[in-house]
């Protein structure tokens, strides 16, 4: 298992709408775990939520 964290950061429907894309990915490659609530960007509009994917495939060489 390898688990990569992403932060996603927009306008919070653009994130949701991503977040909800890649949790529903097939996870051939990938799996989305948990996925955090949207919190407010500090410095900029919109939101920033957190990702943990999990890296399913074999590593490439």
């Amino acid at each position: 298992m390898r688990l990569v964290k992403v932060r996603l950061s927009g306008d919070a429907d653009d994130v949701t709408a991503l977040a909800d894309l890649l949790a529903g990915l097939s996870g051939e490659r990938c799996a989305v775990g948990e996925v955090s609530a949207p919190y407010p960007n500090r410095r900029d509009g919109g939101v920033r939520r957190y990702l943990d994917v999990v890296l399913t495939a074999p590593a490439d060489g």
